[in-house]
C-alpha cells in the first residue's frame, strides 16, 4: 500500500506539472477571433511588442506615417522598441540572454544562427502552420518558389523567420563593374571579351591620359581589400562572387583552393606590378576609393551604380563591365544573389496573439502590401503618382526643399532596414528615376542572361554552427592575408602547394564536408 501510494503521489506531482506548464503557455495565448481577411484583423485593439533595427537616418517608427496608417487599417497597435543599428546585434543578444525579448521581431535582423539556437529552445514560434492558415500571401510565394521555402526551413523542418523577398534584377546582381566608356571610345578601344581584352583597355588608361589633364595620375582599377573586384571578375576564372563557396554539379567547392583561383591571383599581381590595381589596394577602405572617384581618377571599380564612386553629372561616362572569358573558362556568367534576406521576421513565445501578428505581417508580402511598406512607394498621391495615363511610369513625389531619402525615412521602416515583404520586379522598374533606370538597362542587357547563385542559402544544425565558426574564421584570415601576399607579390607562386597544405592543416576538408552535407539537406529539403 505504501508503495502504490508513493506512485501515486508521484504521478500526481507530474500531472500538476504538466498542467502548470499548460497553464503558463496558455496565458500567452490569449483566445482572440482573428478576421481572416480583409481588415481590421482583429475588432478590439490588441497591442504587440516589436523589436526592430532602426537605421541613424530614420525617424522613430511610432512616428512613421505607413506604421501609424497600418495601426489604424488593422486595429494592432505595436509597441516599438528600435536600438540603433551600431548596437543592435548586443542589445540583441543581451535580450535573449535575460529573457527580455519582445512578442515579435519586425526587420529584426536574426542571424541563421539566431534562427537554429532559439528556435531549438523554444524562443522562436515555427511559423509553418501559421503560415498555412494566416498568410495566404506568403504562402503563395513558397508555393511558386520551392528554393524560397528550401532557404528558410530548418534542419529541423521548421520555418522560424520570414525573409525580405528581392526580385528586382539590379539587386539580384549585386554590385557592378563599371568601367569608363568614354576613354575607352577616347583611346580608340573597344569593350572588352576576356581579361586579356580588358588587360589592354587598363594598359592604355594609365599610359595614354585618358583623363586629358597632362598628368600619369590615372588609377585604371581602384580597389579596397581586392574582395569588390573579386566579387565581378572571378566569374571569368570559372567561379562566382565573394562568397568562397561555390557549388557545381551538386558538389561543394572551396574556391581560394583551386588552380582557377591561382589563375585570378596571378592576373592581378601582373596588374598591380604594373601599376594598373591601384597600390593602396590593400591599406585603403571604401571611402578612400570614393574620394578617388570624385576626382575622375579611377577606369575601372565596382559598386551598386557608378553616380555612387564618381560625381553624379559624369557618371554616365561609365558603363557595366560584362561578363568576360579567360584562358581557363569560356563561359559567360555573373553572380546572382539568391534574393532572400532571411531573419526578417519572427514570432516569439511571449506572443500572447500569433494569428493575429501572422495576418498583420502576412499583408507586407502582397502586391499592394509591399508597394504600401517598400521605400519605393507608399500611399498613391501622397507619396507618389503615375506620370502616364497608360501607368507605364510612376515618381515619388517629393515637396521642395526635401530629398527623396529624406522622405523615405520619415515614411517607412524599408528605408534602412530590411523588413519582410516584397521588393517586386514588376512595380520597382516603373519608376522614373534616370540613374536607376540607366542601372536598369545595363543589367538587362549585360547581367540577367548569365546569372547564377553561387551558392544557396542553407543552414547550419546547432552541433555545426560552434564547429564551422572556428574553422571557418581561421581559415578565412589566412585566405584574406595570403591573397594579398601572392597579389603584391610578396610570396611566390611558387608557395602554392604550400599555401593549399595550410589550408588542409586549418581542417579545410571538414568544412567541405560540413557545407556539402548543409547543401544536401537544403537540396533534400
Amino acid at each position: 500500500m505504501k508503495k502504490t501510494l508513493q506512485i501515486m503521489l508521484i504521478i500526481f506531482a507530474v500531472l500538476t506539472l504538466l498542467v502548470a506548464c499548460s497553464d503558463k503557455k496558455s496565458s500567452n495565448q490569449q483566445t482572440m477571433a482573428v478576421n481572416k481577411t480583409g481588415f481590421p484583423i482583429v475588432d478590439e485593439e490588441i497591442t504587440i511588442k516589436m523589436v526592430g533595427q532602426k537605421s541613424p537616418t530614420q525617424t522613430n517608427w511610432d512616428k512613421m506615417k505607413v506604421l501609424n496608417s497600418y495601426e489604424e487599417k488593422t486595429n494592432i497597435k505595436i509597441q516599438w522598441d528600435t536600438p540603433a543599428g551600431d548596437g543592435y546585434r548586443e542589445k540583441l543578444n543581451l535580450m535573449f540572454a535575460s529573457g527580455e525579448y519582445p512578442e515579435a521581431f519586425f526587420g529584426g535582423g536574426l542571424s541563421r544562427d539566431d534562427e537554429i539556437k532559439y528556435g531549438s529552445q523554444e524562443i522562436l514560434v515555427p511559423l509553418e502552420d501559421l503560415i498555412d492558415e494566416y498568410a495566404p500571401n506568403f504562402k503563395k510565394i513558397l508555393d511558386d518558389n520551392p528554393d524560397i521555402r528550401r532557404s528558410i526551413t530548418t534542419p529541423d523542418g521548421h520555418i522560424y523567420a520570414l525573409p525580405t523577398v528581392i526580385d528586382v534584377p539590379r539587386d539580384l546582381s549585386g554590385p557592378k563593374l563599371w568601367v569608363n566608356k568614354k576613354w575607352i571610345d577616347d583611346l580608340g578601344l573597344e569593350m572588352p571579351k576576356s581579361v586579356d581584352d580588358l588587360y589592354t583597355i587598363l594598359k592604355s588608361f594609365k599610359e595614354n591620359d585618358p583623363n586629358g589633364n597632362g598628368e600619369a595620375d590615372e588609377i585604371p582599377i581602384g580597389s579596397s581589400k581586392l574582395e569588390d573586384i573579386k566579387y565581378g571578375l572571378m566569374g571569368a576564372f570559372g567561379y562566382l562572387g565573394s562568397n568562397n563557396f561555390n557549388a557545381v554539379d551538386d558538389k561543394v567547392v572551396y574556391v581560394p583552393s583551386t588552380e582557377e583561383y591561382k589563375e585570378f591571383l596571378m592576373y592581378m599581381n601582373k596588374l598591380y606590378e604594373e601599376g594598373l590595381l591601384d597600390k593602396e589596394t590593400f591599406t585603403q577602405d571604401a571611402q578612400a576609393v570614393t574620394a578617388k572617384g570624385q576626382e575622375m581618377r579611377l577606369g575601372l571599380f565596382m559598386d551598386a551604380g557608378a553616380f555612387l564612386k564618381v560625381p553624379v553629372e559624369q557618371s554616365d561616362q561609365y558603363v557595366a563591365l560584362p561578363p568576360l572569358t579567360s584562358s581557363v573558362n569560356q563561359e559567360l556568367m555573373w553572380p546572382r544573389t539568391s534574393g532572400i534576406s532571411s531573419g526578417s521576421f519572427a514570432i516569439t513565445d511571449k506572443n500572447p496573439h500569433p494569428e493575429a501578428t501572422m495576418r498583420w505581417v502576412d499583408y507586407f508580402y502582397s502586391e499592394e502590401g509591399s508597394t504600401f511598406i517598400g521605400v519605393a512607394g507608399g500611399v498613391e498621391g501622397e507619396d507618389w503618382e503615375w506620370i502616364d495615363e497608360e501607368k507605364t511610369k510612376w515618381e515619388q513625389i517629393v515637396p521642395e526643399g526635401r530629398t527623396m531619402a529624406e522622405m523615405g525615412a520619415e515614411r517607412t521602416p524599408a528605408a534602412g532596414t530590411f523588413v519582410p515583404h516584397v521588393m517586386r520586379k514588376e512595380w520597382v522598374l516603373k519608376e522614373h528615376s534616370p540613374l536607376n533606370n540607366e542601372i536598369d538597362k545595363e543589367v538587362s542587357e549585360k547581367y540577367e542572361e548569365y546569372f547564377k547563385i553561387p551558392f544557396p542559402d542553407t543552414y547550419y544544425t546547432n552541433e555545426e554552427i560552434e564547429e564551422v565558426n572556428a574553422i571557418q574564421s581561421d581559415i578565412s584570415d589566412y585566405v584574406e592575408r595570403m591573397t594579398a601576399k601572392f597579389t603584391v607579390g610578396e610570396v611566390s607562386f611558387d608557395e602554392w602547394d604550400q599555401y593549399t597544405k595550410q589550408l588542409n592543416k586549418l581542417k579545410l576538408e571538414r568544412l567541405i564536408e560540413i557545407q556539402q552535407e548543409a547543401y544536401d539537406r537544403w537540396k533534400d529539403s
